[in-house]
C-alpha cells in the first residue's frame, strides 16, 4: 500500500553492537529494559546507556511514549506503526545531522 518492501529480518542484539552503533533504538519500555539488562549482563560500561534511545523520542508529529505492537491492531495497527516510525525516522535523521554539523 505504501510501497515499503519489508525484505529483511531482525537479529538478536550482540555485545559488539554497543561499540559498533551510536544509536540503539528501543520500540517500547520492555524492549529498552531488555537492552539495558543485556548490556549489564555483558559487563558493558554504564555509559552505553546514553546510546540507547526510545524510537518515539524522535517523533515530531505524534506524542506517544512507545511504538505499539501492530499485531494487536489489525491492518490499522500496522498503519499506525508505519506512521509513528516514519515520523520518528525523520526526527532521528534530523538529530543525527545536527550532531554531525554542516
Amino acid at each position: 500500500k505504501r510501497g515499503i518492501a519489508i525484505d529483511c529480518v531482525s537479529r538478536p542484539l550482540r555485545p559488539e553492537d554497543f561499540d559498533r552503533f551510536q544509536y540503539i533504538m528501543a520500540m517500547d519500555r520492555s524492549n529498552k529494559e531488555a537492552i539495558l539488562n543485556a548490556a549489564n549482563v555483558w559487563g558493558m560500561n554504564t555509559a552505553v546507556g546514553q546510546n540507547i534511545h526510545m524510537m518515539t523520542s524522535y517523533c515530531r508529529e505524534h506524542q506517544v511514549e512507545e511504538v505499539p505492537d501492530p499485531y494487536y491492531g489489525g491492518a490499522k495497527g500496522f498503519e499506525r506503526v508505519l506512521d509513528l516510525l516514519g515520523d520518528a525516522c525523520v526526527g532521528l535523521l534530523e538529530a543525527i545531522e545536527s550532531r554531525r554539523g554542516p
